[in-house]
């Protein structure tokens, strides 16, 4: 019964796509959670809320801690599983770092799903990006998506199947080996994948999908933050 669902709540949420327009909360003053830095932070001081800002600081944080981008003049960079993109600052600060021209990419399957303020995934997500030249949010399943990318990061994807199905998706998406793997032919050569866990289990599973793959990776273990609000602790390995 969950299943079938699963596969009616999604189709109406694809097919409907309902959702509160023109998204837009009211900042707040965050200078004092800034930190000074040799980054860029000015996009995290614009029209944000305090607890999106500290959301951004958390990913700009762990990436600039633990994935070593070399300079280039122009970078692509493939964010998996997006959701509504509360951290894609984060990620244009950290990325665009170490490049003149930055192509910044999210994809996200359940784009249409409704947030507890009616607002759909989709709606937030171009509200988070409205600053961020050349950032671009796609609804669709990332199995439809091609193109080669220096850099993909993937924070908490579907491992196990009471992940899916708690989120509420039909069960003829899970497919963790496949967008694994199709992943990893989505990397330039030299590139580098920067996948994020929740809990130990899960993370034993993300390197269990990568040994069956055959694919060589860093294992990080636990990442840390001064930023950091979650409850369960977090593990990290990078795809090379």
């Amino acid at each position: 019964m969950s299943e079938l669902k699963n596969k009616f709540d999604f189709f109406i949420r694809q097919q409907t796509k309902i959702s509160r327009q023109n998204y837009s909360p009211k900042p707040e003053v965050v200078s004092d959670i800034v930190p000074a830095t040799e980054y860029d932070m000015t996009i995290l001081r614009k029209d944000i809320t305090k607890q999106n800002c500290k959301e951004n600081l958390y990913i700009w944080d762990i990436l600039d801690k633990y994935l070593r981008v070399y300079p280039k003049e122009d970078l692509r960079v493939l964010d998996i599983g997006s959701k509504n993109w509360n951290y894609a600052r984060g990620e244009y600060v950290f990325f665009k770092h170490y490049c003149h021209h930055l192509e910044l990419t999210g994809v996200e399957l359940d784009a249409y799903r409704l947030c507890w303020n009616l607002f759909s995934r989709r709606e937030i997500a171009r509200y988070n990006i409205k600053y961020l030249p050349f950032a671009n949010y796609i609804a669709d399943d990332f199995m439809n998506i091609n193109g080669i990318f220096d850099y993909i990061t993937w924070f908490l994807p579907f491992v196990a199947e009471y992940q899916h199905k708690k989120w509420g998706l039909p069960m003829s998406y899970f497919k963790p080996a496949q967008m694994l793997a199709h992943a990893k032919e989505c990397l330039a050569e030299g590139g580098l994948m920067f996948i994020v866990n929740q809990g130990e289990t899960e993370y034993w599973l993300q390197k269990q999908l990568c040994d069956d793959l055959g694919l060589h990776y860093q294992e990080i273990g636990i990442i840390k933050s001064e930023y950091s609000f979650y409850k369960l602790p977090r593990y990290a390995l990078i795809v090379f």
